[in-house]
């Protein structure tokens, strides 16, 4: 059964990248308002334990609740891979991860059955799309790498930069020597890299977004009211001023002021 009348959805991840995830969101359902919350000043995730993570999830789901959200997004691969199920036991409405719909997505796409994932230390330890994806393929061959220097380089500001190109090839070697036909972006961050990932990986391979399986898996399972003026609410935990000029990179659009938010 779906849920029904939602109108405001919560957001939030490490950073800007789960904006890619809204970004996505709004292009699904363009009358639904949206508020995010970026834990900057605690950025990144991807390098902290896994307690750390789940105590800074739980934190940020109670602050977009008390923002009105009625339904939450983790739009932080990281986030999810360690902290969903706990968040899901914590608070009674509905909570989604972006692994399982990205996994699927895979999973579907493939001919070889062989995957690759990139994404960040912590994502890539959890093993979570390799976990999801042999659940729903058991012949699958999963393949994952870390690349923790991307998400730095994409916060900075730099996405095109000749170095960020040359860190990306370098990480994608291993992937391209396993014949893999499918990628997969291990972090929402990427969204913002996918054109040059595609170019360093080849045409011959399908990409896999985690921003466009969420907001599938979203319209799929919910239904939302319709309103005329969604309103769009940003949060960051430090510096909103960086967070609104690389953050427009991400969501596609200007950005109205953005707030300090975070632990309540």
């Amino acid at each position: 059964m779906k849920h029904t009348s939602i109108s405001l959805v919560g957001v939030f991840d490490s950073g800007l990248g789960g904006l890619s995830v809204v970004r996505a969101l709004k292009m699904a359902l363009p009358h639904t308002s949206f508020v995010y919350f970026g834990d900057t000043g605690r950025f990144p995730y991807g390098t902290k334990s896994t307690a750390t993570v789940r105590r800074y999830s739980m934190e940020n789901t109670s602050f977009l609740l008390s923002k009105g959200a009625e339904v939450i997004v983790v739009g932080c691969n990281t986030a999810t891979s360690v902290a969903l199920d706990t968040l899901c036991k914590k608070f009674p409405l509905p909570i989604f991860g972006v692994i399982e719909p990205a996994a699927k997505k895979a999973a579907s796409l493939t001919k070889n059955g062989r995957i690759g994932v990139i994404g960040t230390i912590r994502t890539i330890k959890s093993q979570s799309y390799n976990k999801a994806i042999e659940r729903l393929l058991p012949e699958a061959c999963v393949f994952s790498t870390a690349a923790p220097l991307l998400v730095s380089l994409i916060e900075d500001g730099s996405p095109s930069h000749t170095i960020t190109r040359d860190i990306v090839r370098e990480y994608l070697r291993p992937l391209k020597m396993q014949k893999i036909d499918t990628l997969l972006l291990g972090c929402t961050h990427y969204s913002l890299l996918r054109n040059l990932i595609q170019e360093e990986i080849g045409d011959a391979v399908s990409i896999i977004d985690p921003a466009d399986s969420i907001a599938e898996a979203l319209c799929e399972t919910l239904s939302f009211s319709q309103k005329d003026n969604p309103k769009y609410q940003f949060f960051a935990s430090d510096d909103p001023t960086r967070f609104k000029k690389v953050g427009e990179l991400f969501l596609g659009m200007k950005m109205e002021a953005i707030s300090i938010g975070g632990v309540l």
